[in-house]
């Protein structure tokens, strides 16, 4: 069986420990984020599979059906400048022999980043593959009766992707991996205009991301101080045209090496402090909060753009439980900007956080939880076969997303489904 072995033991069981204080607590610590940088990554940041309590299948109850969102697998920044704007700096200085040894350090782990990413901007890296296997294997493993075509059985899986290459790719790569497991499954892809109406819904985002963005952008120029910084990599200040500028993109590129793993470059997060490093990763939540998330000033149509992926997944499932379509599961494929708001509208644990206060975001919502690389919302299905009941087990993460409702972590299906149904308006 192949499974990912990114992380050592001690690795793995640091970020337990660390995953279990930022759900307790929400708000990471300088002290943890030093001891796990990687985390700063905000939604760069790659997918751990970190499994959650266990969590026993009521007695009688078997799985039938498999409703899944997923965000693609890591990738590539999606545009060439993240990588050559500061290249160029790093480059102008090694020109005017500015740089110090730590800064011609930086500038080879740039060189080697920005070669490779060269006409990928935002493809799928081989990471990114990896992950989406992973999932898929675990998903297999655990609910085998679902993916089982033992005695006959026909086990038909329908995906559908938005049109963007890295999530098509992720959409065959966990394909790849479920026929791989058992041939025998029948799998229908689709990369389909037609089906963007539920899987990327999103005018909010178009009407609010330049202004969300800005107001992140001020932010950050009042508490990011790029001068310790600068001085660490070059001898004359004066020679970076833009010091904030640089900073922000080296903090970037630190971020997305994890997800292009494949080229083996340690990550150059030794170049901020404990300090520099917590306010770079509480500006850039902050972003990823305005831009996707429930804030009070945004959220509420961005979260609102959410209600047609959840009715399809309703509407899909029922017709399954009905015994009106013989889907044994259904997958999507798509972005961070459609299942961060999925999550909120759901009021997923640690998800749905509403706040107004800046201050207040980094305790209550982490994108680098909420929503890394491969970010998925599995609903598992379960049939007492003698009753006829359905119980829904909802997962984000492969962890129990703890709804705030009655039942769970098994929760009734007619529950959820009038619980949903609420959240997206079934009468309109």
């Amino acid at each position: 069986m192949l499974t990912m072995k990114y992380l050592t033991l001690k690795t793995r069981l640091l970020a337990l420990l660390l995953l279990a204080a930022t759900c307790a607590a929400a708000q990471p610590t300088p002290a943890q984020l030093a001891a796990r940088p990687e985390l700063t990554a905000s939604i760069y940041h790659s997918y751990e599979y970190l499994p959650g309590p266990a969590a026993p299948v009521p007695d009688g109850y078997e799985p039938f059906y498999i409703s899944h969102y997923g965000r693609h697998g890591s990738r590539y920044h999606s545009k060439e400048e993240a990588y050559a704007e500061p290249l160029a700096a790093l480059r102008k200085a090694d020109k005017a022999g500015a740089l110090t040894p730590k800064g011609r350090e930086v500038l080879a782990k740039v060189e080697t980043l920005a070669a490779d990413a060269c006409k990928r901007y935002g493809d799928l890296s081989p990471r990114g593959v990896q992950e989406h296997r992973g999932i898929a294997e675990r998903m297999f493993a655990a609910y085998p009766g679902v993916f089982s075509t033992d005695g006959g059985r026909v086990c038909r899986i329908e995906s559908r992707s938005t049109q963007v290459p890295r999530c098509i790719l992720s959409m065959a790569a966990f394909n790849e991996r479920l026929k791989e497991l058992n041939p025998a499954i029948r799998a229908t892809r689709d990369a389909s205009a037609r089906d963007l109406c539920y899987l990327a819904n999103g005018p909010s985002l178009k009407a609010s991301r330049g202004v969300a963005s800005a107001v992140a952008d001020s932010l950050t120029r009042v508490r990011v101080n790029p001068d310790r910084f600068v001085k660490s990599l070059v001898t004359d200040p004066g020679c970076i045209d833009e010091p904030l500028d640089l900073m922000e993109d080296l903090f970037m590129l630190a971020a997305i090496t994890q997800d292009v793993s494949h080229l083996g470059i340690e990550p150059f997060y030794e170049i901020f402090t404990r300090e520099e490093l917590y306010a770079l990763w509480e500006c850039e939540n902050v972003r990823r909060y305005l831009i996707m998330g429930p804030s009070a000033r945004f959220g509420d149509p961005l979260v609102a753009d959410a209600r047609p992926l959840l009715r399809n997944i309703v509407e899909t499932a029922d017709r399954v439980v009905a015994g009106e379509s013989d889907l044994s599961a259904s997958l999507r494929f798509g972005h961070d900007t459609y299942v961060v708001p999925l999550l909120a509208l759901l009021r997923a644990e640690g998800a749905y956080a509403r706040v107004e206060s800046l201050d207040d975001v980094a305790a209550a919502w982490n994108a680098h939880t909420v929503t890394p690389m491969g970010t998925n919302v599995q609903f598992i299905f379960f049939r007492n076969p003698e009753t006829g009941d359905v119980r829904v087990r909802v997962l984000h993460n492969e962890r129990d997303a703890n709804l705030p409702l009655a039942g769970g972590p098994y929760y009734p299906w007619k529950e959820l489904k009038r619980y949903c149904e609420a959240l997206y308006g079934a009468e309109n």
